[in-house]
């Protein structure tokens, strides 16, 4: 990892930067950990919500699919291949 300081050259977020540690009674440097903290923190919260909203799709799929009513006999690789293994 890199330790070289960060230089930030946009006023605005130097300004924001200022009035968080001013607010929050800290230094910039404990202010902007924290914050950096807190938004790793919301943004896992939120693959965690993603994956669990995924999980719960794919669940709901599988079991739409498991539903279907089977048409047909279930076809075996005699059915799909020949003796070399190679598609009919």
């Amino acid at each position: 990892m890199n330790d070289v300081p960060i230089q930030i050259r946009n006023p605005e977020v130097v300004r924001a930067i200022r009035a968080l540690a001013e607010q929050t009674h800290q230094p910039i440097t404990e202010a902007v950990g924290g914050a950096v903290r807190e938004a790793l923190k919301r943004q896992g919260a939120v693959s965690d919500a993603e994956y669990k909203r995924r999980l719960k799709a794919i669940e709901e799929i599988v079991n739409q699919f498991q539903a279907l009513p089977i048409v047909g006999p279930a076809l075996t690789d005699d059915d799909l291949y020949d003796e070399d293994g190679l598609p009919k």
